[in-house]
């Protein structure tokens, strides 16, 4: 097999951005499916695709021919779904050397270039690759990459190929913080409106709890290494404008560092929730993942470092994300992963892109990580240190 030109890339990165393969739309979701896994069937070498549905969600395993192993030394995942956006927007294009679309930058470009890079090393390199390939990350990643790991898929090194860096901006993210959304419930007495006094009014409860809570996790005025709790919503609906609820509910996204004593489990997160109000209750929760963490000493994350830098001809950092990738749900079970996508703009907005040197530096960068794995001997499996999380409470 040859290697993909830059040019055949780039024209599938084209072809899926065309496709509107949002949550709302499972249609064109599994049409931007099938046309990943049609790029590993027809790469022309023996592979074995495990293909996996859960929720309606379909993904993806792609390995060398043969059963799957126990781990594997390098995953490569990436995921096709993308965020509603406007008719035109599926429309990509090329503009003054940069590629526009909705998917661009997350993450349809990077998903192509994987897929390719997959496809010409699966029979080159001397230990288990694997490709993985998801249709639900932008939703919560519960029915891909969080349902395989659940069947047993395991990996020393998974590079998620996410966005997250701008082309001026030269990092890989071997951190993310941990997550947790949750749903808190405040049960009142509902009257008419014309006689409060009749009501146990849960709004007043549920707006007490938000700024209990604000007081112990204030917002942050810009990036920081500490956890916050977002309040997303606040929402009681008594189905008139004459009538007072008897419930409210309060949203929380909690974006969690290790060794936060609250956030050791769901149980101590329930308990922080039920200190501020012991008659708050815990409707849903509806993610609880523990960070990632891959140690700056990682040789794999050191050798796609020193790739990146030669082929960027720039020092590159690590860093820790805010926001999270599908690669939480490696780190809940000891394994280690990275963020590592193409350098754009725009993600989820109006006017998403990434520059066309940035794909052609992707494309050399994860060409030469792999090319010189080929020399280099499987050490023994690596695992992340250990988090204050349990691992049982995330997958």
């Amino acid at each position: 097999m040859k290697p993909y030109t830059e040019t055949a890339l780039l024209q599938a990165a084209q072809d899926l951005i065309a496709i509107p393969s949002t949550a709302d739309n499972p249609d064109e979701l599994k049409n931007a499916y099938n046309y990943a896994l049609d790029m590993v069937r027809n790469c022309g070498k023996a592979i074995t695709v495990e293909e996996f549905e859960n929720g309606g969600e379909p993904s993806f395993l792609a390995y060398a021919s043969g059963p799957r192993p126990d781990s594997f030394h390098i995953i490569l995942n990436g995921h096709l779904d993308v965020v509603p956006g406007t008719p035109e927007q599926y429309q990509a294009h090329i503009k003054d050397d940069k590629l526009y679309g909705r998917g661009a930058y997350d993450m349809k470009a990077a998903a192509v270039v994987l897929t390719a890079m997959f496809c010409e090393y699966v029979d080159k390199v001397p230990y288990p690759l694997a490709l993985q390939i998801v249709t639900d990350e932008e939703a919560n990643g519960h029915d891909g990459t969080k349902y395989q790991v659940q069947q047993g898929v395991r990996g020393d090194f998974v590079i998620c190929g996410d966005c997250g860096r701008t082309s001026d901006v030269h990092e890989i993210a071997n951190e993310a913080k941990g997550t947790s959304f949750v749903i808190v419930g405040f049960d009142g007495i509902s009257s008419h409106g014309a006689y409060p006094w009749n009501a146990d009014n849960p709004i007043g409860k549920a707006t007490s709890f938000a700024q209990k809570l604000h007081e112990l996790y204030p917002t942050p005025l810009e990036a920081t290494g500490e956890t916050t709790i977002a309040i997303t919503a606040i929402n009681a609906d008594s189905g008139a404008l004459t009538k007072i609820p008897d419930l409210a509910t309060v949203s929380l996204d909690a974006r969690f560092v290790a060794g936060d004593p609250h956030f050791r489990n769901e149980a101590t997160f329930a308990a922080l929730i039920n200190s501020i109000d012991p008659d708050a209750r815990i409707i849903r929760f509806y993610d609880f993942s523990a960070p990632i963490y891959t140690s700056p000493d990682n040789p794999l994350l050191l050798s796609l470092k020193a790739s990146a830098e030669m082929i960027e001809g720039a020092e590159f950092s690590f860093a820790r994300r805010n926001g999270t990738s599908d690669g939480r749900f490696y780190g809940a079970v000891g394994n280690q992963a990275c963020e590592f996508g193409i350098a754009g703009e725009n993600q989820h907005t109006e006017g998403e892109y990434i520059t066309l040197q940035a794909f052609r530096n992707y494309i050399a960068t994860m060409r030469d990580f792999l090319e010189k794995t080929i020399a280099t001997e499987r050490p023994t499996r690596a695992r992340s240190e250990t988090l204050a999380v349990d691992a049982h409470t995330s997958v």
